[in-house]
């Protein structure tokens, strides 16, 4: 992914989280409320039709709305992402199989009519849906007090990755660690892994370097007590001289 790509995904981010997008596709019916400027004031208008293609991607896609309006159909492109859009509503789900339904330019009555679709395919479309509302609300970890480690001690985590963490709060061993298996879904979904975390074992990787270090740490603090206990021998044995 390069730099502008990053760039394009914050930003769809930031217009995902002022505005809700719906999981549609070709075949579906919609609702588009449009923002009119009518001389000074602004209206909303509502245009409602059949979803016949989905083109493009990232900030630059767009779909196409289909409608029959006195008898002529009537298209429209709208891009996903553009300010004019109020809210886009989804009003049934059409059964399709192709990706570009441009043949019912052709179609009229009945022949155009595209039956709505009940099936497990709807209910998982609903579940993606559910599931990228849930994305949306994870905003990231506490970041914790203190020094951050070395994350780039973990295998696969690189400079550039660290920074990526460090903007959704996770700083330490500690945290990677005790992730949840809801915890690794997330980071995995919002830095599109693919399953990397699980891949590479980034948890045990974390509880081993957590070990090590709680091992290193030892040692110094006895070397500490065993000083200040000499110097307090030491103390004892002068004030005895001295008597």
């Amino acid at each position: 992914m390069n730099i502008i790509e990053e760039i394009e995904k914050e930003h769809v981010q930031e217009l995902e989280a002022k505005r809700a997008i719906p999981e549609f596709g070709p075949g579906d019916t919609v609702k588009v409320s449009v923002k009119v400027k009518d001389g000074e004031r602004e209206r909303v208008q509502i245009y409602e039709g059949v979803v016949i293609a989905r083109d493009g991607g990232g900030l630059h896609e767009s779909f196409t709305v289909r409608k029959i309006s006195y008898g002529e159909g009537v298209e429209r492109v709208f891009p996903i992402y553009s300010p004019l859009i109020d809210n886009i509503e989804v009003v049934r789900r059409g059964r399709v199989r192709r990706a570009k339904l441009y043949y019912l330019r052709g179609r009229r009555g009945k022949s155009a009519r595209i039956p709505e679709r009940r099936d497990a395919r709807a209910k998982g479309k609903a579940a993606a849906a559910a599931r990228k509302a849930e994305l949306k609300a994870f905003k990231g970890f506490t970041k914790p007090k203190g020094e951050a480690d070395d994350l780039t001690q973990i295998k696969g985590v690189g400079e550039e990755l660290v920074k990526k963490l460090d903007k959704l709060g996770v700083t330490k061993f500690e945290q990677i660690a005790n992730w949840t298996d809801e915890d690794i879904a997330n980071v995995d979904e919002v830095l599109s892994f693919k399953g990397r975390i699980e891949r590479e074992s980034w948890t045990e990787q974390a509880r081993t370097l957590m070990a090590e270090v709680t091992v290193e740490e030892v040692p110094a603090g006895d070397d500490k007590e065993a000083k200040a206990s000499a110097d307090k021998k030491a103390g004892k044995k002068d004030a005895k001289e001295e008597k």
